[in-house]
Order: C-alpha cells, then structure tokens, then sequence
C-alpha cells in the first residue's frame, strides 16, 4: 500500500508538471485586448477521476463479429460542373459620311507658324464619338504629302475639284474618336497612285484601322476585321468605277484595279467586292459592314440600280451598307433579300451626305449614324440589335481663323459641347433648321431610331 502510494503521489506531480510546461512561453493577454475578446477562455479544471485496477478485456473475448457484414457506403463521383454559357454581347459602331477638307477648311485652320490646327473642328463630337467602341468616316480628301499643295478648287486641265489636306488634319480626328477610315472614294486618285500610298502609309501609321485602297496585291488580300467584346466584325469599302475622278497623274488601269476597291462591273456588282465581302468571311468575320461609295451627286431620290446594287450586296454576303457620295442625305431601309442559307433582312443607309465641308447649306447637312450589333454565344450568331441616327451640321463661326465646327443637331442645342464659346441665337437657329433639313431628306424608316429621343 506505501508503495502504492508513492506512485500515486509521483504521478500527479508528472500531471502537474506537464501542466505548467504547456503554458509556459504562451503570451498572457489584457482582458480588453481584442485578440483575447476572440480567444476562447480555458474551461475551469476538473478533477480526473483516475482508476486503478479496471478491467480489460482480452484478445480471447473479443465481441461476436455481426452476422452481416459492414460495407461502406461508395461516394458518388461528383459530376463535372457544366460550363455556363456568357451573356449576350453588344458593340456598338458609329459612322458619318464625307469627311471633307477643301481649300476654305484648310486657309482656315492654318496658324500664324504656318502650322494646321484643325482641333475645332470635329471637337463637338469627341463626346459623341467617343461613346461607341468603333468610330468610323468616310476620308474623302488624300494626304499626298505638303509639296503637292493643299485643295485648291479645280484642276485647271481637267475642272474636276482637287483634294490635299495636311497630315495633321489626322491628329484632331483621332483627338475626337476616330477609329476607322475608308478611302475607297472618287478622289482617292485626285494626286495619282503615289498620293493613294502615302495617305494610306499615313492613316495606318497614325493608328487608324483603314481600308478601301491598298498598297499593293498582297495587301489588298489583308481582311480587315476589327473583334470587340468576342464579335468579329469585318469592313469593306469600294467605290464605282465610273466614280474615281482623272487625277493630276496618269494612273494606269491595271494599277487602279490593284489600288482600289471596285464596286462595279457594267453596272453589275464587281467580282472583286464579291471576292472582298467572301474573304473577310472566311477570315471569322461574323458581320460584314460595307461602305459603299455609290449613287450620283445630285438632289434626286436614290436611283433605282443603286437600289440594286444593295440587293446584289445583301445577297454576296453584306449584313449593313453604308453609303456616301452624293453628298447629300439620302434615304434609308430595310431590305430583305433570299440568301442560300435562307432570306435576311438587313440595314442600307444609302447616303450619310457630308460630314465636314464649307459649301451651300444643304450640303453641310450631314447624319450620325449607330448601330448596335449582339452576339448570342448559345447559336454563335450575330444580329443586328438597333439603330439609330442623328443630324449634323458645319456651323461657320465668326473670327478670322478656326471659324468652321461640325456639331450634332440635337433637338436641345445646349447639349452640344467641345466649343469655344457659347453658340449664338443665330447659329441655334441655323442648327434648328439643319435638323428639319435632315429628317426631311432621309424620310420615316421604321425600325431607324432618332437618338436623341425617348425610345417608344
């Protein structure tokens, strides 16, 4: 019994012991330290009850083994989650008609250095431009280069009006938004191939996506497709033949059919744009926008094989046109044409009219054009989501320099901004007027939204 005692005595001071050795070190934390707030606190100790002698049970009276026998449960392999399908996406473009730049602008963006600020000019549209994700105009004018002279009226040989701005005309439309420019238009050749070359090395080395003439054979093979939000969009710009105007130099025919981007044949669609609209297809595009450079430069209603030209266009594989030429506002609609795949219906603006010019009234009125492209990433397909327009008018401002500014005609004139001073009675007034102008050139188009209105 003593020398059980003695073990007894020994062993709760081992338990003691051990006791004090697994706090030691432990930080002893303040009662309001927010660590020890969210410390759990020790339980108070209890007294073990230790027993000596107990029993055991021995390897000889081991329980009877049940009579069926246990089998775990198998855990079902958990099944791959399914890969959800992403929203809809939208992108919306933006396109004006004939960006012009004839000798008036030109004088009147010159400084006293001899340098060409145009920042004025397009200003009013940084806003506008800028809240699209691809911006698009129609580059009228070439860029051959300040040793060729700027635009001057008319060529004294041939009488056709000569376009040259300076480079830096670029810099403000890039400033504004601008992100895309087509040259596939009847004075791309106003100063020859060499003028053709250095104003498209010019627009893509500004960081332009450009299109409508090309360097070379191999260049003209370059797809241009622009992808935004997951769409792959693809561009194609040509002009009629009977449209590129004589130039100050001899440009051959072999050369031309190289150079630029054709849009007829005898009247007929060209095989070349046919060829154009196939390859930025095969490239990805999954929607086809094409300029079209067409029509005639008068007053009149659209001509019935412009009309067919669009037929022949929608059914080659454009899913949008958009025209320029005639330098006025023109009509616009809907079209359904039979399609190998089945019949589509897509959107022909057959005339945006001038976008920056100094000229008679009617033909300083211009459109804004948005449209809005979604993508269903269940089918894959792409669809024409919305449309809309907006007027535009270059307005001469008083002064002796920077005078001329392209402004949106909104039905709220105080909602233009980017101008050097507040607009004049006057010049509300011409605004006003140059929107009644517009809407009254295009006509009622269903499913063509004003953009400055309420949604119906």
């Amino acid at each position: 019994m003593k020398r059980f005692g003695k073990r007894f005595i020994g062993l709760l001071l081992l338990i003691g012991l051990s006791g004090t050795l697994a706090c030691a070190g432990d930080p002893v934390l303040p009662s309001d330290s927010p660590v020890a707030a969210k410390t759990p606190q020790a339980a108070e100790p209890v007294e073990e009850e230790i027993v000596i002698g107990a029993e055991t049970t021995s390897a000889t009276e081991l329980p009877p083994a049940p009579e069926t026998p246990f089998v775990p449960e198998e855990t079902p392999a958990p099944s791959p989650a399914a890969t959800p399908v992403p929203s809809p996406a939208l992108v919306t473009i933006g396109a004006v008609g004939d960006i012009m730049i004839p000798s008036q602008i030109v004088l009147d963006a010159k400084t006293d250095s001899g340098a060409y600020d145009f920042g004025t000019l397009f200003a009013p549209f940084a806003e506008l431009f800028q809240s699209v994700d691809l911006m698009c105009g129609n580059m009228e004018t070439p860029l051959a280069g300040k040793e060729e002279g700027f635009s001057s009226r008319k060529d004294t040989k041939t009488g056709a009006y000569l376009f040259n701005a300076p480079d830096s005309v670029l810099d403000a439309l890039k400033a504004s938004g601008m992100d895309l420019l087509t040259t596939g238009n009847n004075h791309c050749l106003d100063f020859g191939a060499e003028g053709l070359y250095r104003t498209v090395e010019t627009i893509r080395a500004a960081g332009f996506y450009q299109t409508g003439t090309f360097l070379n054979a191999e260049d003209r093979e370059k797809p241009c497709i622009v992808e935004i939000n997951g769409i792959r969009i693809g561009f194609v710009a040509s002009t009629k033949k009977v449209n590129t105007n004589h130039s100050k130099k001899a440009v051959g025919d072999e050369e031309k059919q190289i150079a630029i981007g054709l849009l007829t044949e005898d009247e007929h669609l060209s095989a070349a744009v046919i060829k154009d609209i196939a390859r930025v297809r095969e490239a990805g595009a999954e929607f086809v926008i094409v300029f079209a450079h067409w029509d005639f430069e008068s007053d009149n209603p659209t001509a019935d094989s412009t009309k067919a030209l669009a037929k022949e266009l929608f059914i080659a594989g454009a899913d949008c046109i958009i025209g320029a030429h005639p330098h006025r506002i023109k009509g616009a609609e809907y079209m359904t044409v039979q399609r190998a795949d089945g019949p589509y219906t897509g959107l022909v603006l057959y005339s945006l009219g001038n976008f920056s010019v100094n000229n008679r009234f009617e033909l300083m009125v211009g459109m804004f054009a948005k449209i809005t492209l979604r993508k269903d990433f269940e089918t894959g397909r792409v669809t024409l989501f919305d449309a809309g327009v907006l007027p535009t008018f270059t307005i001469r401002r008083a002064g002796k320099s920077q005078r001329f500014t392209v402004v949106p005609a909104y039905a709220d004139p105080s909602r233009i901004t980017g101008l050097r001073s507040p607009l004049t009675s006057a010049e509300i007034r011409e605004i006003e007027k140059a929107r009644k102008h517009a809407f009254k050139r295009l006509g009622k188009v269903e499913g063509l939204r004003i953009l400055d209105e309420p949604e119906a």
